[in-house]
């Protein structure tokens, strides 16, 4: 299936597509960038095991700098895009006679002269913006502005990029691009609020090829910032070296890879997705534990009624006679006010991304592989399909546990149909969900997981669902009844502990916030 039919449902015009000119594998999905809105991002980094990024954008690490291949990228020379690597900044265009791109190259802390350099065809992996359908006229604006600030000397290349910008004729939300001299901070403003020429709003494609998340490889390039100063001492003592001693980075090389198929079906059904975007103090959060996004799918009510397969709603923590354990979660550590105030940070806002397909859906999702797991905690409601993906900084087993609980995904919604869990298989033949029933808030039944099963299949043409009933329910509740009565167990003081500081915690800077 060609990559431009997979996102034929949300774009009217082939010419309008995200991916025109777009050569390598390519994957639109929303990524969250802390607090700010989410954006589609177009990604293109290499996944040897996705079925469309096998034919990716490969890293190649030079210098402890990793370069991409423009010619594995774009299928074209007449791209202008600004390149945000780890943490140099670097704007490209094309060249007078529109057959190999140039850049506009600066270096901070004033220590060389800016100049206007051929890229070779290889540029610094990370996140690009690009600039769609520039005319030719902006496009020389543009090469006059980088131009008339070449052989100058800037406090950082991401000042001298926005000055180049500016003097253009781009805005930023209507405010000019040289309030910002970080690689950061110029992204975070462009990402929120566009880029405008001469007061006229342009299109903007946000393209990854890194294998970092967005909100990972920001968090690099902040660290990289902070040791700036050290950096460019080694820097120019390099560059004090002879010429001879001075290694070039090398010729990238290109080849294509033949793509498999994601869904193969000829059902034009669409499906809305909503992402969650968090409050500050949720983003502070995020920054330490990671990612722990939610995201909302909701089918198309008129041709599915979720009632045909799962008419009977779950109750939390509904167990009889509950153990010291279950009572903790759900009076104390899983209250409705804390759950409340959870959600407060987690999900302040819903951005909405419009409709999809479901081979777009589901070439959205991770790969679930035995060396990276990628495994999706799910809620089906009598209205939509939440879930949340955990991406974490820190491997961190009890981060996941606490944040992961399917009444926190639900925030006690009193229309819940099944919880569970779900990971993406991708094969030669298409891709695979897999889903289980393994759920010890909500405790859904074998025969819901088969019904669940069948309302997905049926939500989603196409996209084959393969089911796994939780066998260990069993053998976990005769674990818990051996201890049921030995109250004061390492385990259980453990519990209470944390029970109490997270929830001191969030009555304090929940409420107030």
């Amino acid at each position: 299936m060609d990559k431009n039919e997979e996102i034929s449902d949300i774009i009217c015009d082939e010419n309008d597509s995200p991916l025109k000119g777009i050569r390598s594998g390519a994957v639109l999905r929303p990524e969250p960038l802390f607090h700010r809105r989410t954006r589609l991002i177009i990604d293109t980094h290499y996944n040897a095991e996705h079925n469309l990024l096998r034919n990716g954008v490969e890293e190649i690490e030079f210098e402890n700098l990793k370069l991409i291949s423009l010619d594995k990228l774009f299928d074209n020379k007449n791209d202008v895009f600004i390149g945000f690597g780890k943490p140099n900044v670097y704007l490209t265009i094309p060249n007078e006679n529109y057959d190999q791109y140039i850049k506009f190259a600066a270096f901070i802390l004033w220590r060389q002269l800016s100049a206007i350099i051929p890229t070779k065809a290889r540029v610094q992996s990370g996140f690009i913006i690009r600039f769609r359908d520039l005319s030719k006229c902006q496009i020389e604006k543009i090469r006059q502005s980088m131009i008339k600030h070449s052989n100058s000397r800037h406090v950082s290349c991401a000042y001298a990029n926005a000055c180049v910008l500016n003097s253009a004729g781009f805005t930023s939300g209507d405010y000019e691009l040289t309030n910002h001299y970080g690689a950061r901070s110029l992204f975070q403003r462009i990402y929120e609020y566009g880029l405008e020429f001469e007061g006229i709003e342009i299109k903007l494609d946000f393209i990854r090829t890194t294998k970092l998340s967005l909100e990972e490889h920001f968090h690099e390039v902040r660290k990289k910032e902070f040791t700036s100063l050290t950096r460019t001492f080694k820097k120019v003592y390099n560059e004090c070296l002879s010429s001879n001693d001075k290694q070039r980075a090398p010729l990238i090389h290109v080849q294509d890879i033949p793509m498999n198929p994601i869904i193969i079906s000829n059902e034009n059904s669409l499906t809305r997705l909503q992402i969650s975007r968090p409050k500050r103090i949720g983003a502070i959060i995020r920054k330490i534990w990671g990612s722990h996004t939610l995201f909302k799918v909701i089918p198309n009510r008129e041709k599915i009624d979720i009632n045909s397969y799962l008419p009977q709603t779950l109750k939390p923590f509904s167990i009889q006679n509950p153990d010291l354990f279950t009572k903790i979660k759900k009076y104390f550590l899983f209250s409705r006010p804390v759950v409340t105030i959870i959600r407060k940070q987690m999900a302040s806002l819903w951005d909405d991304h419009g409709e999809f397909s479901s081979q777009s859906l589901a070439s959205m999702m991770s790969i679930n592989t035995k060396n990276e797991p990628h495994p999706y905690n799910i809620i089906i409601t009598g209205h939509h399909l939440i879930g949340m993906h955990n991406n974490p900084f820190l491997n961190s087993k009890l981060v996941d546990w606490l944040l992961s609980k399917h009444v926190l995904i639900s925030g006690y919604d009193d229309d819940v149909r099944f919880a569970g869990e779900a990971w993406m298989e991708h094969q030669e033949q298409g891709v695979i969900i897999h889903i289980n029933n393994n759920s010890g808030t909500y405790k859904p039944n074998n025969q819901q997981l088969i019904k669940a099963s069948q309302f997905i299949s049926h939500a989603f043409p196409g996209l084959k669902v393969q089911i796994h009933e939780n066998q260990q329910i069993l053998s976990k509740q005769n674990s818990i009844d051996k201890d049921k009565n030995q109250f004061f167990t390492i385990k259980n003081l453990f519990i209470i502990l944390l029970a109490f500081i997270f929830w001191l915690c969030f009555i304090k800077f929940g409420y107030f916030n």
